[in-house]
């Protein structure tokens, strides 16, 4: 039949709408895809990929503190080998900029599992990828390139494998078993690469337990064949738990870890209103709540009480906001478009498929309001991909918040030896200095120190920090100036901002006979040198006061990661050792644009 007055512009029409929920569904996945990006730099990258190009270069897996000298020969239990590994197979054969593509990627891999197992459940796409935008606004602070970035990735396939093995029992079906069985592979890989396996085994036997109580519940005893298989599966996956390179004791050593508090880490600090992500974790509470309390689908109390417990624990751990929000991605869905649906009256509720009322408006809409439409959607993508592809070209390191001019001023004046370095610039020192230069404490924390050395550092670095601390009772009274005496370190660094340990300092360095010496400083760093070594001038390692360079002015400007020292006056420098005579040389500082 030739096509009528009557049908050919509904079929256009119904093409133009088809086009709007396609225009609205990329301007969403591009505005998940934003946060993911995040391009801020991780201050344990550094270390991260140091640690896995040590065991590319050596060969072996080292099993104590590597890079330190307060703690040589002290176990290592490195709960982050696969991503380690990852990273600097990555960096090395990829570069840093695919590198940022990949992790984006990653993420978007996440929430498209999530969208594709809402979509089998029935929600429409757009209804998920709504919900989708406020899960990735809440990942985002986890989204710098991290070993947690595999965490995600394992937890959301094991939740996933969970689901598709449980789905049809509610409806009266049976176990799928051939879903259940990849679980305990899966925890291999987790195991060894991030401790998020910890988290990731108690949701899963709690998740596990649930479901052999409803077993039992819909089907008595007659579920004892797949009560039998749940149980044996979970054992699996306590038992994966010991494939690592360091069997029970890894598990030690966590149970060890966690049981003692963190106060001094950001990230195990709870969530305050004037935190950056105060908002947006609110706002997914409002909408799981409203979710689950709206829905007409079958409410899964096994998800309510994870959900409720992990949920307690991101309000008093930040870390944990990451899994709550994986959580309600993978579970919520469902529930989020059934509460929508209930706000609707029963006019358009009878009439409430969404495809059919996307269809209707864009039928009902002027002409003029069709372009607007249009025009907005594509000005929206081209912003979006103008903001993405930004960062995936930027990885900055940013002089005013990591010491890459002191940290260059170190290797032009070769000032080598153990250095005190506050924790948080440590592994960018390491991957920069070593192995000339060994620090006294990194963000390895508890995995590679024992707890002396850490009270040693925090005692510089924070003092009492108002009582939010954890100290060992082995570890003696607050002794700020403890971590100047031990081992004798030679080299001094510290961020500016932390008072206490820079009124340390400046004691020190001001006393009638003082054991620092100012080397370097600039408005967030200063850098001390043994004054026996770096101000006498009778050391073969002595800087004339000429060479000193204090005060200098910091520009906000940045470099791309690693941001590594350049070496050439260094190395030019100890090509003329033998011809160098016994007055002392002026070294200049070169420009810090020549950095890698």
């Amino acid at each position: 039949m030739a096509p009528t007055l009557a049908t050919a512009p509904t079929d256009s029409r119904c093409d133009e709408a088809r086009l709007l929920k396609i225009g609205v569904l990329a301007l969403l996945i591009l505005g998940c895809a934003f946060p993911l990006a995040i391009n801020i730099v991780d201050p344990d990258l550094w270390g991260h990929v140091k640690y896995g190009q040590d065991w590319i270069e050596d060969g072996k897996l080292h099993r104590t503190t590597t890079h330190a000298y307060t703690a040589e020969g002290y176990p290592w239990v490195n709960h982050e080998n696969l991503a380690e590994l990852a990273f600097a197979y990555g960096f090395e054969h990829l570069g840093v900029y695919p590198m940022l593509v990949l992790k984006c990627l990653w993420g978007m891999a996440i929430l498209a599992t999530m969208a594709w197992l809402a979509r089998r459940q029935g929600v429409h796409a757009i209804t998920a990828w709504v919900l989708l935008l406020i899960i990735a606004y809440n990942l985002q602070a986890f989204f710098p390139m991290r070993p947690q970035l595999l965490s995600f990735a394992w937890f959301t396939a094991v939740m996933v494998c969970c689901h598709l093995a449980f789905e049809r029992i509610p409806a009266g079906g049976r176990l799928r078993l051939a879903w259940l069985l990849p679980v305990p592979v899966l925890m291999i890989g987790w195991v060894n690469s991030h401790g998020g396996f910890a988290l990731g085994l108690a949701v899963t036997g709690v998740l596990l337990w649930g479901r052999m109580i409803e077993l039992a519940f819909r089907r008595g005893w007659a579920s004892w064949r797949d009560q039998m298989n749940i149980a044996v599966v979970g054992l699996a996956c306590l038992a994966a738990t010991l494939i690592n390179p360091y069997g029970t004791g890894l598990l030690e050593w966590m149970a060890n870890s966690l049981g003692n508090p963190r106060p001094e880490i950001t990230e195990w600090a709870p969530l305050r209103p004037r935190h950056p992500m105060f908002m947006a974790f609110v706002t997914l509470n409002v909408i799981a709540v409203f979710s689950l309390w709206r829905t007409r689908e079958r409410r899964d109390w096994t998800h309510i009480v994870i959900l409720a417990l992990t949920c307690w624990q991101a309000w008093e751990h930040l870390r944990h906001i990451a899994f709550f929000s994986l959580m309600c991605g993978l579970w919520l869905p469902v529930h989020f478009q059934s509460a929508l649906a209930s706000l609707r009256s029963k006019k358009t509720s009878e009439a409430s498929d969404d495809d059919a009322a996307t269809s209707h408006a864009a039928l009902a809409a002027p002409p003029w309001m069709k372009w607007a439409t249009a025009i907005g959607i594509l000005t929206g993508i081209g912003a979006e991909s103008w903001a993405l592809s930004s960062r995936f070209t930027d990885f900055p390191v940013w002089r005013s918040h990591y010491p890459v001019d002191a940290v260059q001023y170190m290797v032009d004046h070769r000032m080598r030896g153990k250095l005190v370095v506050n924790f948080n610039w440590a592994q960018y020192a390491i991957a920069a200095l070593a192995p000339e230069v060994q620090v006294g404490f990194d963000g390895r924390f508890r995995t590679c120190y024992p707890q002396s050395i850490i009270d040693m550092h925090f005692d510089f670095l924070l003092g009492g920090h108002k009582g939010h601390r954890f100290r060992s009772p082995d570890s003696g009274p607050l002794d700020g100036k403890k971590v100047l005496s031990y081992m004798d370190p030679d080299m001094v660094l510290i961020d500016a901002r932390y008072g206490d340990c820079v009124a340390i300092m400046h004691e020190l360095a001001e006393a009638d006979d003082p054991e620092w010496t100012l080397v370097y400083s600039n408005p967030m760093c200063e850098l001390y040198g043994r004054t026996s070594r770096f101000a006498d001038p009778l050391s073969a390692d002595y800087i004339p006061p000429a060479a000193r360079q204090v005060d200098e002015k910091v520009l906000e400007a940045r470099f791309q990661w690693p941001a590594l020292p350049d070496r050439s006056l260094a190395e030019e420098l100890d090509a003329q050792d033998a011809l160098a005579d016994d007055s002392p040389r002026l070294r200049l500082h070169p420009p810090l644009g020549s950095m890698n």
